[in-house]
């Protein structure tokens, strides 16, 4: 998947989470470059490998897992001439010996994680070349009984060192008159002692170094002479005997060195599966259900990043329809969610276990594209509408079918009426692309436009007006409101100003949203053309129509049409009001709504009204009379 959407939904910060759950370097590099994958088989054995090592996990509180420290370059090197050191080859005895016990532990695991258990019958032993090992080399040197030569050198070297000791001993008690101090020390591998310059000529001995100040020369006694230098061959036949042994231990070792790459390979698999578990347990993680054509059903999500104080997320998409508009109030959780949708989808095609009840149903799609965040480039001298615009031309090219697209607040950064309508082009051609979609917004035109278009549904963002907190749960089903004259009336703001802005919101004329037929089922509303009257435009409104209030978010039915001023009579929830006609939108006409020759004045007028009606088509009556206000 491509690296703009993994870092816009900040997979790469659960990859490192990971990460820091691994003990190898190699299976922490391996945690830092997981990626999504779209192989169905895979992505289920992945998940199950996962779901096995937590398992282990909760009845084994110790992993023999081993860290790989300084194992890997031994045996890059082994076969190209290197000699391995001692210490080296205490952190190869160290590995075979956690090969063992990793061995000897997954094949007791058999009953609860079948699969990774049959990981372990990959890795060999080697029982030979760690037992040579564990003879030759202790406490990180080669042990004295590695050979039988080497154990007469260094026990001949070991007399002689006593029998030297000895003779210092005896050295330092009869010429201590000539010593700076009581103290042995040595030089080029050669024991010395300190001798006071002004009788260095009065000490038997050979000068081999002197002190800064010049008080104090360091002087081999002549008597150690012939001693030291039997000393000093000793220990070159020593070293020549180590650097042997190492020797045939290293052959030893590249013999072996295919089946050591197998054991450092099982080793990372290992430390990185069950890296994955831990992040599993810390998360609260369930293996969800992979169903790869039916969308998502998300049930009880948590964004993994935010632990359990995130709300729950409950959510479909690309079943009943293939396209989410959520709105909502800012700060009120629209960008986790859409975040959340797009992480998780990540999080399963990687093998990872999500924070989700483990009902939960996941797709496998191509790609995920995201326009997420302020874009703005300074390099480039674009504003954030602009490098948005980039970025959603490129998604527009990319979108297609098994592709999840997620837009931020699409639209946003330019004049809302041409962000509108831009939103709603780009929403239609997602669609026919075949993609599934969630985007936010806050423009209510959007949200009407997906509550009438085919295949959109709407969402929102629940927010407590009582507290003026969101409440960071999504509602599908429903659009949200901006809360804007809400929250500043609750913060104190003066009735009448309210009042005003609410008139200046809802007065303004505002076009119809068209549906773009080929996407919806729904027949949109048809325009009425507006009349000439005086200087004034007035929308040629008949008995019967519907229309839309918005300052009360519901429709009425026009009872009688505008009049010169304007005004129009209108039934609303039951009752008759008396609107401007500039207060309301057209919805549907009166002739999509009853049959021909419907009486409309049978369902408008009054009772009275329809008594004095039904005695005038009876007969005429002196003075009885119908009184209509003027259009």
């Amino acid at each position: 998947m491509n690296k703009t959407a993994i870092q816009r939904l900040e997979f790469d910060k659960v990859l490192v989470l990971l990460s820091e759950y691994a003990m190898s370097d190699a299976a922490k590099k391996r945690a830092k470059e997981l990626l999504p994958i779209q192989d169905e088989k895979k992505i289920r054995r992945w998940l199950n490998e996962t779901t096995e090592a937590c398992k282990i996990i909760e009845t084994s509180s110790s992993i023999p897992v081993h860290s790989l420290h300084g194992v890997e370059q031994l045996v890059a090197l082994v076969d190209k001439g290197y000699l391995i050191t001692p210490e080296q080859f205490g952190f190869l005895g160290a590995f075979l010996d956690s090969v063992k016990k990793i061995k000897k532990f997954m094949m007791k695991q058999e009953y609860h994680a079948p699969t990774i258990s049959s990981y372990a019958y990959s890795l060999y032993e080697l029982s030979e070349l760690a037992d040579e090992i564990s003879r030759c080399i202790r406490n990180n040197r080669v042990d004295d009984y590695a050979s039988k030569s080497l154990t007469k050198i260094r026990n001949k070297a070991g007399a002689l060192e006593e029998k030297i000791k000895a003779k210092l001993a005896q050295i330092m008690k009869t010429s201590s008159s000539y010593l700076q101090e009581q103290v042995v020390s040595m030089r080029n591998g050669r024991y010395v002692v300190p001798v006071k310059n002004e009788y260095k000529r009065k000490f038997s001995g050979t000068i081999l170094d002197q002190s800064s100040s010049g008080l104090t020369v360091y002087m081999e006694p002549s008597e150690l002479n012939k001693l030291q230098d039997e000393l000093a061959f000793l220990k070159v036949e020593e070293e020549l005997e180590v650097q042997k042994i190492l020797g045939i231990l290293t052959e030893m070792t590249a013999n072996y060195k295919q089946e050591l790459l197998l054991n450092i390979e099982g080793m990372i698999s290992y430390d990185f599966i069950f890296a994955k578990a831990k992040l599993s347990k810390v998360m609260r993680g369930n293996e969800v259900q992979l169903r790869p054509d039916e969308g998502y059903q998300i049930i009880n999500a948590r964004h993994p990043l935010l632990g359990e104080n995130a709300v729950p997320l409950n959510v479909t998409l690309g079943r009943d329809y293939q396209a989410l508009v959520i709105t909502g109030p800012n700060t009120g959780g629209k960008t986790v969610t859409i975040k959340t949708i797009g992480l998780l989808a990540m999080m399963v095609q990687s093998g990872l276990h999500i924070p989700a009840d483990h009902s939960s149903c996941f797709c496998i799609i191509n790609d995920i594209f995201v326009d997420i965040g302020d874009h703005q480039s300074i390099e480039h001298s674009l504003s954030t509408f602009s490098s948005h615009i980039r970025n959603v031309i490129d998604i527009l090219k990319q979108s297609r079918e098994d592709t999840l697209i997620i837009l931020d607040e699409i639209g946003s950064g330019t004049d809302p009426r041409e962000g509108m309508g831009l939103a709603i082009a780009i929403l239609e051609a997602l669609y026919h692309s075949g993609a599934m979609i969630v985007a936010t917004t806050h423009y209510s035109e959007i949200k009407e436009f997906a509550e009438k278009a085919s295949g959109f549904q709407n969402g929102s963002m629940d927010f407590d007006i009582e507290t003026l907190q969101p409440l960071y749960m999504l509602i599908i089903g429903k659009g949200g409101e901006s809360r804007a004259f809400a929250i500043a009336q609750t913060l104190g703001m003066p009735e009448e100003i309210i009042t005003r802005a609410t008139e200046i919101s809802y007065d303004q004329p505002r076009g119809e949203i068209m549906i773009n037929p080929s996407i919806s089922t729904r027949e949109p509303a048809r325009i009425k053309k507006p009349i000439q009257k005086g200087n004034q435009s007035v929308i040629n409104y008949q008995i019967g129509d519907a229309v839309w209030v918005p300052h009360l978010q519901t429709k009425g039915i026009v009872v009688l049409k505008p009049n010169s001023m304007g005004e129009m009579e209108l039934f609303v929830k039951g009752e008759k009001l008396i609107l401007n006609h500039k207060r309301v939108k057209p919805f549907i006409e009166a002739k999509e709504l009853y049959p021909d020759a419907y009486d409309l004045n049978q369902v408008f007028d009054n009772k009275e009204d329809r008594k004095k009606k039904k005695m005038m088509n009876r007969k005429h009556v002196e003075g009885l009379t119908i009184d209509y206000p003027e259009e």
